[in-house]
């Protein structure tokens, strides 16, 4: 007799944990650069940096950043994907920093992902009934047949999907139809955690509705918990109990996903929240009036040479001296989290509320300076 799950029997609570489900603290990962062939070893691209962070049972953490930020870098390494310099990865209080051959199988049933290109990670020559399938039977032991093809169904059933799909090939599908089946892999073995990365960003934004609807709807029904990550801060505010923002390799910002939202500590969680589009004119042209105020064409500084300071200075339209010299430690901010700010313990020391109104201001200054300096010039 095997340990298939069946319709009577639901799936893993998180619930059960004490504690947090995921906890990675201080992580780092580097990667070597690659060299001249007769020159000297540049130095490794630093892609995390003293990250830390907790996803607690059946919650959602998003991850949200640019493009280069160090999000999917994360996720590989919790994955076991890529190695890590240094830092502790917990998994239900037990350490999964670096998890020996032989309990690999037990944590890869424990820990899922839902990757951003459903075509690309689906196998193109397998029907459905397989593609979700051989993950039961690799963990459960349940033969090919109508007993795995039932479960496969249910699992159908979950992610909104009717049982016609069983007998389907991924090219037959929509990109939200292959991301559903990409879900109900995942959720075959019952995981505790599954990591979606960039799960809805190649999907229209109606479909990116459904999935995300989708994804709620299994984390109430089974109690997983999800490490969310994208590039879309309104995306991510909309699945997620608790936010993180990540630039350049650090995490900048992290609290309470509705609080970050309507009152950001960090300079670049504004910018991003600026830089999202609104349906009422008033308030996308106050939006888009605060965003000019950073630094659009300041190039970005190279994961390979970091400086000293803060990497977000040279765009930052509220940067001090301080933040070019020294990069800040995490402060406790207003959303329950912390925020790495030196707007918060010098200037005008913020003391962890939000920096919206003190980017305002100075922007405001700085245009009716640059008027005074125009009426000037134009003064015969």
């Amino acid at each position: 007799m095997t340990d298939t799950p069946t319709a009577k029997t639901p799936m893993l609570r998180s619930q059960d944990i004490d504690g947090a489900l995921l906890e990675v603290d201080d992580l780092h990962v580097h990667f070597a650069s690659r060299g001249k062939l007769f020159g000297t070893t540049p130095p490794p691209v630093k892609a995390v940096n003293g990250v830390s962070f907790s996803i607690a049972p059946e919650k959602t953490f998003g991850l949200v950043g640019e493009s280069g930020s160090g999000k999917s870098t994360v996720a590989r390494a919790i994955l076991q994907l890529v190695d890590i310099q240094s830092g502790t990865i917990r998994l239900a209080g037990d350490d999964v920093t670096k998890v020996p051959p032989r309990d690999e199988l037990d944590f890869r049933k424990n820990v899922q992902a839902v990757l951003q290109d459903p075509f690309s990670s689906l196998n193109q020559v397998h029907q459905t009934r397989t593609i979700v399938g051989d993950g039961i039977t690799r963990h459960y032991g349940t033969k090919a047949g109508a007993a795995r093809d039932e479960r496969v169904g249910l699992l159908l059933d979950a992610v909104g999907l009717s049982r016609e799909f069983l007998d389907r090939y991924p090219y037959e599908m929509s990109g939200g139809q292959r991301q559903r089946i990409s879900i109900a892999r995942a959720l075959a073995v019952e995981p505790r955690l599954i990591i979606a990365d960039e799960a809805t960003s190649a999907l229209d934004v109606s479909i990116q509705s459904q999935v995300i609807n989708v994804l709620r709807r299994i984390q109430d029904d089974s109690g997983v918990s999800f490490l969310f990550i994208a590039h879309d801060l309104e995306v991510v505010k909309h699945v997620s109990h608790d936010l993180g923002v990540m630039y350049l390799g650090y995490l900048v910002e992290k609290g309470d996903a509705n609080a970050i939202y309507d009152a950001p500590t960090h300079p670049y969680t504004e910018m991003l929240i600026a830089s999202i589009p609104m349906p009422d004119p008033g308030v996308q042209a106050a939006r888009r009036e605060l965003r000019q105020t950073f630094e659009d064409d300041a190039e970005p500084p190279s994961p390979a040479n970091l400086p000293p300071g803060c990497p977000f200075e040279n765009r930052c339209p509220v940067a001090m001296d301080i933040c070019r010299e020294v990069m800040p430690e995490p402060t406790p901010a207003h959303h329950g989290g912390d925020v790495r700010c030196h707007l918060h313990t010098s200037g005008p020391e913020l003391a962890g509320e939000s920096v919206v109104e003190f980017i305002k201001t100075k922007a405001q200054s700085k245009l009716s300076g640059s008027q005074r300096s125009t009426d000037k010039s134009s003064t015969p």
